[in-house]
């Protein structure tokens, strides 16, 4: 019962994570690398974030700062990480002959698929962060039954605050929405990388992935109190909220978001993807070069 238990958490923890990277990654052996590359980088700046917990804890009981610093050092990752793809791209300009085809388009092509590799990169950071986030409770379901017992049961009294039989649909749901912030939020801080000093609100899209991921780690102090449908229900409303946000950032309208969703739920009812699939035609969503033909035509114009 363990085993089918932690197996159904990694489903959904990791169901959508796995559609994108199918969808756009697996095909593409440099997108391998750079989704890879990503989740290390964000390892990078967890195990530096774990020196600096160290050092503080020492003094005093300093979890939030720590939790901040945590937050501050996984959004220069990503800041990092577009400069150490700025600096590939321009190296290899450098190296090709004019007229002549990129070493590698992929990394070449920065400029004019900056979202997609955004996507890429930043679903490698948030695999992991969801990875790390679920991992050893999910070890812990598959044991032999018992997760650790509560304060509670050891000192026979009720803790009405303990999530109880839901604490692993908990844990999967929010390690599943850990993995798509990161995604989210790498296309923010991308977007203003790109634009830097370019206008008044070149930061604007940097600001708020900031001041989102500082709200979902606040939110997620709630879950002590037994508040976590509520903070669920919550962290949801503002991913949908970043997911609206960045398809704006790259060229979407709201009606068009609108439009394109109304038709994904049409298409999914009437199983029009599989009708498609018998007839060998191309599945329910647009190819992934339709994505960087888009923000293509959008630099040349």
């Amino acid at each position: 019962m363990g085993v089918c238990l932690t197996v159904a958490c990694y489903l959904i923890t990791f169901s959508p994570s796995a559609a994108l990277f199918c969808r756009f990654i697996a095909k593409d052996s440099l997108r391998i690398i750079l989704f890879v590359l990503g989740a290390f980088l964000w390892l990078a700046s967890l195990l530096l974030c774990s020196f600096i917990w160290l050092a503080l804890s020492m003094i005093w009981d300093a979890l939030p700062l720590a939790v901040a610093c945590s937050i501050i050092l996984q959004d220069a990752a990503r800041v990092f990480y577009f400069w150490l793809l700025k600096k590939a791209q321009r190296g290899l300009n450098k190296i090709t002959t004019p007229g002549a085809s990129s070493i590698a388009p992929g990394v070449s092509d920065l400029h004019n698929a900056r979202h997609m590799l955004a996507l890429v990169c930043g679903l490698g950071m948030g695999v992991m962060a969801a990875l790390f986030l679920t991992m050893n409770v999910f070890a812990e379901f598959a044991g032999p039954g018992t997760i650790g017992l509560p304060r509670a049961v050891r000192e026979n009294k009720r803790n009405e605050y303990y999530a109880g039989p839901y604490l692993p649909l908990y844990y999967a749901l929010t390690g599943c929405l850990a993995s798509l912030f990161g995604v989210v939020w790498t296309i923010m801080i991308w977007d203003s990388c790109h634009r830097a000093r370019k206008g008044k609100l070149w930061a604007l899209p940097a600001f708020i992935a900031t001041c989102s991921h500082f709200m979902v780690s606040g939110m997620s102090w709630f879950n002590s109190e037994g508040y976590q449908p509520f903070v669920l229900c919550a962290q949801f409303i503002l991913l949908i909220a970043c997911i609206m946000y960045s398809q704006i950032i790259m060229g979407s309208t709201f009606d068009s978001i609108i439009e394109g969703i109304t038709t994904t739920l049409l298409d999914w009812i009437t199983l029009k993807w599989l009708r498609q699939k018998v007839f060998k035609n191309e599945g329910p969503f647009s190819p992934v070069e339709e994505i960087e033909a888009d923000e293509r035509r959008e630099v040349s114009t």
